[in-house]
């Protein structure tokens, strides 16, 4: 059922991973008409100091327990074990030779912001459509020549630094973390 070409790809450091990717994977599938979503977490993020996330394998654990029973979802690993620093690019070229396919590219409006900064940024919009889904009530004007699509999603606060900032001041994270890691994630971050 969740094996053809219609692909989309959901990356970032999910550190740690919370209720609001769950729903905006879950609206991708759903909007996007994808047979197959692909939740890769970043092996060494670009964009961040990978000594001040938490490890990968953690994270990858993470995500697998919390994606657990979402149709049409698979966790991957393929950034791990291409190795290197997870460029977007070579995930949406790895994903494309697999499937035959254009796939998309399920990012956050804060990420299109800054999206001339991303690696080879040029060829990854020629390579994806790009699926948006709008955070924090930022507003993107953008001059980016490339095809774009926005997820019709509910606008949500919830971001992986409010819940680090908000356990390191002992406050509660219940509700934004899914249940099932919430221990593990109090007990790391905590």
């Amino acid at each position: 059922m969740c094996s053809g070409n219609r692909i989309g790809i959901f990356g970032g450091s999910f550190d740690p991973v919370h209720n609001g990717h769950i729903i905006v994977a879950i609206l991708a599938i759903e909007q996007l008409e994808l047979e197959r979503l692909y939740v890769t977490p970043a092996y060494i993020p670009p964009h961040k100091v990978s000594s001040t996330i938490a490890p990968y394998e953690k994270r990858m654990k993470w995500l697998e327990i919390a994606f657990e029973g979402v149709e049409c979802a698979h966790v991957s690993d393929y950034e791990r074990d291409r190795g290197g620093v997870s460029y977007s690019l070579f995930t949406v070229r790895h994903f494309s030779r697999v499937h035959n396919c254009k796939p998309f590219l399920v990012i956050g409006e804060d990420s299109l912001a800054s999206l001339d900064s991303w690696y080879e940024y040029e060829s990854l919009l020629r390579e994806a459509t790009i699926a948006v889904y709008p955070r924090n009530s930022i507003e993107v004007e953008t001059a980016l020549k490339a095809e774009i699509v926005w997820l019709d999603a509910p606008r949500f606060e919830i971001s992986s630094t409010e819940i680090r900032r908000r356990l390191s001041e002992g406050k509660s994270v219940r509700g934004m973390v899914p249940d099932s890691i919430l221990d593990e994630v109090v007990d790391f971050y905590g």
